[in-house]
């Protein structure tokens, strides 16, 4: 059998981990011997769902031996994966984000404009004729509804719905709604977590024009946690951007229950891009973003452009 490493981006979210461990099993099937990697720990709606369906949780790499044969979940930019990744045999991509990614060797890459991995991963099995286990069809099931945020994200597509409704039917899961916002409770409880987790628990850098941004996003059911806690993540904020020298930084608290995006923003020099290009007011370092409840479709877009003109 082919050894295979199986592996999603830094500050693993469920859809990056659930996905890494369906797509080991799918590799299985299809002759690998796959292993399952994280690259951070996890965060509270993933560890509850393991911790309901009874799976162990991969362990944490992030670096790996010269030539290691790699499939990349839920990503494919350099800066979301291994440390050394130009230094591994990058095999198999299944992704859902723009390509941004090149190999010295050919690859299997599965790439669609679809709400999560899990979504890709459920249409390969279905045509490879695979069988699958309730708790891997729950797995898929609990990513697509995280990643649609219970199908409120722009990033929802009409296909995931479809999908969806197909595992709900396969699982005997009936009621979505009773089914996601324990997940979501669960990820909204991190009254015990340092404030710089809480600003990197779902946080991302991007490069935009040569610019460096951090982006992060808190979606939870309890907004008030965060926004009450503004002055500690100003400070988090100001010593992340300081450490990593970045350009820009944001985190948008989403509020999952009335779809509303509240941004926390640090300085005068970020809040005169998030005005401009959002056409709002920063306000006590907040701004209202309204309804933007994806980073990926509603957020970096406009500051890709913003700063291709800047």
């Amino acid at each position: 059998m082919i050894d295979i490493s199986v592996i999603g981006h830094k500050v693993p979210d469920t859809d990056c981990v659930l996905s890494a461990i369906i797509a080991a099993d799918y590799l299985s099937k299809k002759g690998y011997n796959p292993s399952i990697y994280m690259q951070g720990e996890l965060n509270k709606e993933t560890e509850f769902l393991l911790e309901q369906l009874n799976i162990p949780k991969p362990e944490i790499k992030t670096s790996f031996e010269a030539g290691t044969r790699m499939c990349l979940v839920d990503h494919n930019e350099d800066f979301q994966a291994p440390d050394n990744i130009s230094e591994l045999d990058i095999a198999w991509v299944i992704d859902h984000h723009k390509l941004n990614f090149t190999t010295a060797t050919p690859m299997y890459a599965r790439v669609e404009p679809i709400c999560s991995t899990a979504s890709i991963l459920y249409k390969m099995y279905k045509e490879a004729g695979f069988e699958v286990t309730k708790e891997i069809w729950t797995m898929m099931l609990a990513c697509i509804l995280s990643d649609s945020l219970l199908f409120r994200s722009a990033t929802t597509t009409k296909e995931d719905i479809v999908l969806a409704e197909e595992l709900k039917q396969i699982t005997g899961i009936t009621d979505l709604d009773a089914f996601a916002m324990p997940m979501f409770h669960a990820k909204s409880d991190l009254w015990d977590m340092e404030i710089e987790k809480v600003i990197k628990y779902d946080y991302k850098e991007f490069d935009f024009n040569g610019k460096k941004a951090g982006i992060g996003t808190l979606e939870t059911t309890n907004p008030s946690y965060a926004l009450g806690r503004k002055s500690e993540i100003l400070t988090g904020l100001e010593k992340i951007k300081s450490d990593d020298n970045l350009d820009f930084i944001l985190l948008s608290v989403v509020d999952i229950i009335w779809e509303k995006n509240t941004s926390i923003v640090l300085d005068w020099v970020d809040s005169e891009i998030i005005e401009t290009v959002f056409d709002t007011k920063v306000e006590n370092n907040l701004a209202d973003l309204k309804n933007r409840l994806s980073r990926k479709k509603q957020v970096v877009p406009d500051l890709t452009n913003y700063f291709s003109k800047n």
